[in-house]
């Protein structure tokens, strides 16, 4: 039997949606191991697959392992997350996020409609790491001013855990910052503060407000019409709309913080939207982060001019 203390390291929200078995085998593990997990991968007639600890327990996912956890995902009714469906995730309560693959299903329009006979889950962990972004925080607090900036990296670097803990920083005027700061927090997937019933179950910040659930160009316009943000942050960034939303916060004297997927700066700046960032450089610093030797480290630092800054580790 599992003992209290045990379930107390792993998050209730997917404890309740792994079956009885998984959820055992998971807790089965090391209390180490458990804290490495980033994602619990369920793929019928495999193993079950711990990410983080690179563990695959010995638990072969079979149809019913995932007909449990979609009806607990969905309360039954599959219709209900429809519209979460055609991006191929649904978000939790916590910000975790369930990707999910399967025979997609084209509309009229070609667009994707749904997903249907699913055949693997990936449950994504939402973790509060307090104290990760202080490097972040360093670089960005230039001359006590924050520089509006971009952070990189593949799926599962740890970019989203960054910005939450630099959102709780700037808006709590955690050192370096000399005093609390306006942040507006746009999480358009319920991620970065994990918002239940209005209530942030991360800590974000003592003066940040979350628009929840909010489209990042529709947020950004509301939260300049009417919460006069310092420092707006929103996470995965990249068409052509975002772009202009962000040249409209640099001319209202707003910073930045977001997130891109993008495995180098090359890639990142061939897309249109980036591409149209980085020769309008309303964007201070490319922070490129990396999942090793842990999600959210800092490898590269790019300036406005998209040149290596080699010194960022010292003092700018």
């Amino acid at each position: 039997m599992i003992g209290l203390q045990k379930t107390s390291l792993f998050p209730e929200e997917i404890l309740q949606l792994l079956p009885g078995d998984v959820s055992r085998s998971v807790l089965s593990c090391r209390d180490r191991e458990l804290d490495l997990i980033t994602e619990i991968r369920l793929r019928i007639g495999r193993k079950v697959h711990l990410v983080g600890p690179s563990l695959f327990l010995p638990v072969t996912v079979e149809p019913n392992h995932l007909r449990f956890v979609l009806a607990t995902l969905t309360k039954s009714s599959l219709y209900a997350v429809d519209a979460e469906l055609k991006n191929g995730f649904v978000t939790l309560s916590g910000g975790h996020r369930v990707g999910i693959a399967g025979k997609v299903v084209l509309g009229q329009d070609g667009g994707v409609q749904t997903i249907r006979d699913i055949s693997s889950v990936n449950i994504r962990l939402a973790k509060e790491v307090r104290g990760s972004a202080k490097t972040l925080a360093t670089i960005l607090n230039k001359r006590n001013r924050i520089g509006s900036a971009i952070l990189f990296g593949p799926p599962a670097s740890g970019k989203t855990t960054l910005l939450r803990d630099l959102a709780r920083m700037l808006g709590s005027g955690e050192s370096p910052f000399a005093s609390p700061m306006r942040v507006v927090l746009i999480d358009e997937r319920s991620e970065i503060a994990g918002t239940v019933s209005g209530v942030p179950q991360f800590d974000v910040g003592l003066a940040t407000d979350v628009l929840d659930g909010c489209p990042k160009q529709v947020g950004m316009t509301m939260a300049l019409r009417s919460l006069s943000p310092e420092v707006i942050i929103a996470d995965e960034l990249g068409g052509p709309q975002d772009a202009l939303a962000v040249a409209d916060l640099a001319k209202a004297g707003v910073t930045l913080v977001g997130t891109a997927h993008a495995g180098a700066i090359s890639e990142l700046v061939r897309r249109s939207g980036m591409h149209h960032l980085s020769q309008e450089s309303p964007i201070t610093w490319w922070v490129e982060v990396s999942a090793q030797p842990v999600p959210g480290t800092i490898i590269r630092v790019y300036d406005s001019e998209l040149h290596e800054v080699k010194s960022w580790r010292g003092s700018f």
